[in-house]
């Protein structure tokens, strides 16, 4: 077994604990990059149904899987975004905002909506064709685009394991209560109370943070019998009233700040990983999901850089966190269009930019978890090479974590293993001798001969999909 003594990251406190309400919050912001809103949506709209929930006193119960299904309402979110932008022909996260703004249960207005997101900015002949083409799909895309989303996000929080009734606020997240919501369809009282405030602390938290309390207002009263249940709408008019309402929103600007709300707060000891593993690895599903083109690759990652930890020698802990790190280290690119990441050709100088933000966002979305900032260090160092040429800070050397030098081993071989919009599948071979030419010089020796060494003795496979053994 290969061993490597001069690198180590001790990167979790083992006798530290983490609020569950502060993790999920945090990874919400997530969520907010891929629907095209400011990271912090989430945690708004959890703050504004969570005082609402208050006022129509919900049972402890209720209120505590409210809180989940306020922060993890577009936990589905990525399952779509490429049929969005392949559709429309433009970025999926504008195209998310933009819908946002329009009454898409309107004919006249979803048409309008169309017509302004169909390949903006190339020439009418073009658009037309584009326009065309959404047309040939019906109403019955709409329904579809949503019942994609919504039954993921569903299946997704019921996956975490600690909520009954928020997979199904949820699922149910964009039903109307005049029944011309998706994706059934349901109308007034068939629709799960905890959806229907889902439905409105969302709708009002983006017209705020568009156009102020006042729009905010206006639209909840305009949607009010429609839209939304006309009892939380009177709820919120009154709540929303008070000056306070809007000033303490404001101060709704961090993960700690919205898990005060937790109606019943739990820990998640970090003397075992279980709990965060599952979590984590739900997350990567997310990230891989926003294009079909990376199905898997950050829980294979995940697999590749755990089993390069055993193999250099690092003890069962270390493992785990480069586990961790490899499951976390793509977070940032849900806030890259699909436009970029499905594009069959070279990147211009813009889209090159854009594409290399994503580890910078990656460590903004997990910083602000105290007890995993180390984490964050390491999965946002993965496209950082020895030599300074990677990115987003161009480190060199030694000042890369260690745990991000081998995710970084990890995540090339598993991205040559497999296809891209621009190149074929690489076999193993291909792949290891493209990576041999940067052995040592952009991609740290000991990891690479850990991978040729797992390699030969099977304890890699290029198959390999399980990330949950280590």
């Amino acid at each position: 077994m290969l061993t490597w003594e001069g690198v180590r990251d001790i990167v979790v406190d083992p006798d530290a604990v983490l609020s569950r309400a502060e993790l999920i919050a945090a990874l919400s912001r997530a969520l907010d990059l891929t629907e095209g809103e400011p990271m912090g949506h989430a945690m708004r709209a959890c703050w504004i149904g969570m005082k609402i929930g208050q006022a129509l006193e919900l049972s402890l119960a209720e209120r505590k899987e409210l809180y989940y299904g306020l922060l993890l309402k577009d936990a589905g979110c990525t399952a779509n975004a490429q049929q969005v932008s392949a559709w429309f022909g433009t970025d999926d996260r504008t195209a998310k905002y933009a819908l946002k703004t329009v009454n898409w249960s309107n004919l006249w207005s979803a048409t309008r909506y169309a017509m302004g997101q169909a390949k903006p900015g190339a020439p009418w002949h073009v658009r037309m064709q584009q326009m065309v083409s959404i047309g040939k799909r019906g109403p019955q895309a709409a329904r579809e685009l949503v019942a994609m989303r919504c039954t993921r996000g569903a299946d997704i929080v019921r996956r975490l394991g600690w909520a009954d009734l928020a997979p199904d606020a949820v699922l149910n997240l964009d039903e109307h209560w005049d029944g011309s919501g998706h994706p059934r369809g349901l109308k007034g009282e068939a629709i799960p109370i905890l959806a229907r405030i889902l439905s409105l602390a969302q709708t009002v938290e983006f017209f705020w943070g568009r156009s102020g309390s006042n729009t905010a207002r206006a639209i909840a009263e305009k949607r009010r019998g429609t839209w939304f249940d006309p009892q939380l709408v009177d709820i919120f008019l009154v709540l929303s009233r008070n000056a306070n309402f809007w000033q303490e929103l404001r101060l709704v600007t961090s993960p700690r700040a919205i898990a005060q709300l937790d109606p019943a707060p739990s820990r998640i000891s970090l003397t075992t990983m279980e709990q965060l593993l599952q979590v984590a690895h739900i997350f990567g599903e997310i990230v891989d999901s926003k294009t079909s083109w990376t199905a898997q690759h950050s829980v294979r990652t995940a697999d590749y850089a755990g089993k390069l930890a055993q193999i250099l020698g690092w003890d069962k802990r270390q493992q785990q966190d480069t586990v961790l790190a490899g499951f976390f280290h793509d977070l940032g690119k849900v806030g890259v269009s699909n436009l970029i990441l499905d594009k069959p050709g070279p990147l211009d100088t813009k889209e090159r930019q854009a594409i290399e933000r994503h580890p910078e966002l990656t460590f903004n979305i997990l910083e602000p978890i105290a007890p995993l900032r180390s984490i964050a260090h390491v999965a946002a160092s993965h496209h950082e090479r020895l030599d300074g040429s990677g990115y987003y800070q161009h480190s060199s050397g030694s000042d890369i974590p260690g745990g991000g030098l081998v995710v970084a081993v990890a995540d090339v071989f598993d991205a040559l293993a497999h296809a891209r919009p621009y190149r074929r599948q690489l076999n193993v071979d291909e792949v290891l001798a493209l990576m041999r030419k940067e052995k040592g010089s952009k991609l740290w020796a000991p990891a690479m001969d850990a991978l040729e060494w797992g390699l030969a003795h099977r304890i890699i496979d290029a198959a390999d999909t399980d990330a949950s053994g280590v």
